[in-house]
């Protein structure tokens, strides 16, 4: 790269800021004598451009925020830019949207330049192969699902667009776009959670869940165990065996002295459970139930096994508590709902990068939510990857 095609590329960059720094709600506030940044959402974007100052406004405001990215990607093209700042121009774009420096760098958030820009790129994958329209399609069953469970789609980038930026990768490994893309959704999925965070748009109440949080986030931790299997499976049982029978152990020393087991069960809140005095903790049974199913099952069945346990339950919980509005046995569908959801999803990345058979997936995967749903009184840390294990192995059996 020579130096005028570095000047081409800088002047390519800047016309991306100075269009993206052209904000058609602030311009249009200012006509009707408002500042537009202290009303509504205080933001200089679409969606306040519509509830502050009308759709005959927000209309013309939506066109321009959304094509602006894509007008300075143009523009640099034409300038003869190099690939890669043709790319840097558009998000150029959404830097003088958020941050337009005669306005104190106090813009909009960007989200409908950066949807535009998005738009392109899932356009110019479609040219090259189909396959990403097959995942899209995918996709939108899970908008469905957690757009009926939250009510919402500011949840939505945060859940389904790790998935969206994995598939581009996967499909298209070798194109120049994916980094640009993957940016592109990291921006519009922070919008999506600062709007979650800042707007309450997932609240959790139950106060027990609030002292043991820490349980369910620290659980995807628990797949570092397979580290060492995949080492050394004898290794790796070991590990999981030791880490079990301390977790036993204290279990035992607990139930027979009475005031550890007060004060862990008590008085110290945050490490076990008021009900868990009197019987074995989920973190135990979630151990030896890991041990279990590396000791019996196949690799990639435990994996999957774990997985929509682990996740599983992750979503149940913090959806099902924050959303639950209609009780199914000792669940809620929200909770159920949310399980499932992140059976289809981490089912979809299992399916892509481990040696399973898809029918041998999905009946695990349909297993794991019927048997955490279902109140058949045994722990679900034990009962889901055990039963959805044993289900999946069954069927590998029986398809052979």
């Amino acid at each position: 790269m020579n130096f005028f095609d570095i000047i081409i590329g800088v002047l390519s960059i800047l016309i991306g800021y100075v269009l993206g720094g052209i904000l058609p709600a602030f311009i249009f506030g200012k006509v009707k004598g408002i500042d537009i940044r202290e009303e509504g959402t205080k933001n200089a974007g679409t969606s306040n451009a519509f509830k502050v100052l009308g759709l005959s406004y927000a209309i013309p405001t939506a066109l321009y925020d959304t094509l602006k990215g894509l007008l300075a990607m143009l523009i640099a093209y034409s300038l003869g830019a190099d690939f890669i700042f043709i790319q840097v121009s558009g998000l150029a774009a959404i830097v003088g949207h958020v941050f337009p420096f005669y306005l104190d760098f106090k813009g909009g958030q960007g989200n409908a330049t950066a949807t535009g820009i998005l738009l392109y790129y899932l356009v110019n994958y479609l040219t090259v192969s189909f396959n990403i329209f097959y995942v899209i399609i995918f996709l939108l069953i899970l908008v469905t699902i957690f757009t009926y469970i939250s009510k919402s789609g500011s949840l939505l980038p945060a859940v389904l667009f790790p998935l969206l930026g994995y598939s581009v990768f996967l499909i298209y490994p070798t194109s120049g776009y994916n980094l640009f893309f993957v940016i592109i959704l990291i921006h519009i999925g922070s919008i999506g959670m600062y709007k979650v965070i800042t707007e309450k748009k997932l609240v959790i109440t139950d106060e027990e869940f609030l002292a043991n949080w820490w349980r369910v986030a620290i659980r995807p931790v628990s797949l570092l165990f397979l580290i060492f299997y995949f080492i050394d499976v004898q290794l790796g049982l070991a590990v999981i065996g030791i880490v079990s029978l301390c977790f036993i152990a204290l279990d035992i020393f607990r139930f027979v002295h009475k005031k550890t087991n007060v004060l862990l069960t008590e008085k110290t809140k945050a490490i076990y459970r008021k009900n868990e005095k009197n019987k074995f903790s989920s973190m135990t049974i979630f151990l030896m139930s890991t041990f279990i199913i590396l000791l019996f099952f196949e690799i990639e069945i435990a994996i999957a096994a774990l997985i929509f346990l682990v996740f599983g339950d992750m979503f149940g919980k913090v959806f099902g508590l924050a959303y639950g509005r209609h009780k199914i046995f000792e669940k809620t569908l929200e909770g159920t709902l949310a399980f499932i959801g992140s059976v289809i999803l981490f089912g979809f990345i299992l399916y892509t990068t481990i040696d399973i058979p898809l029918i041998v997936l999905l009946s695990g995967g349909i297993a794991a939510p019927l048997i955490e749903l279902l109140p058949i009184g045994v722990n679900d840390n034990f009962s889901v990857p055990i039963i959805s294990g044993a289900v999946m192995e069954a069927t590998k059996l029986f398809i052979l």
